[in-house]
């Protein structure tokens, strides 16, 4: 007899917080709106992608002030996995960004590591890598 394995709700509710997470994260982005990703991010965040990293303060200062902005964004195939209070989602991006007046267009898997500290979800960390 195969049993098969139910998700725990708890596991199914923290899955929907972090996708809802990660949207209000993107449209913050892409609507240069610095207040959301101060409270999205934690203090320690680092985002690495094609050209350079940047930390919290100066990824947040990129977009508020215009130096990386998105174009066009579609997010596809993202996948969540919680292991205690990090989450790590996945997923591929269609983008087009421009970064210091630089053209960044393609396709992109990105990385974000969420993490759950003083009970409530901070984004840690994203890599985003150009995809042949």
């Amino acid at each position: 007899m195969t049993q098969s394995i139910q998700p725990n709700p708890r596991t199914i509710e923290v899955e929907r917080h972090l996708r809802q997470l990660d949207d209000e994260w993107v449209k913050a982005v892409v609507r240069g709106d610095g207040e959301s990703l101060d409270r999205i991010m934690a203090d320690d965040f680092l985002f690495t992608y094609p050209l350079e990293g940047d930390d919290k303060a100066q990824f947040i200062a990129d977009v508020t002030s215009g130096d990386l902005k998105i174009e066009h964004i579609s997010r596809d195939h993202l996948s969540v996995r919680v292991f205690g209070s990090t989450a790590v989602l996945s997923a591929r991006d269609s983008a087009t960004w421009l970064y210091h007046g630089r053209e960044l267009s393609g396709q992109y898997k990105v990385i974000l590591i969420y993490s759950k500290r003083e009970d409530r979800w901070q984004l840690c960390a994203v890599q985003a890598c150009p995809m042949q």
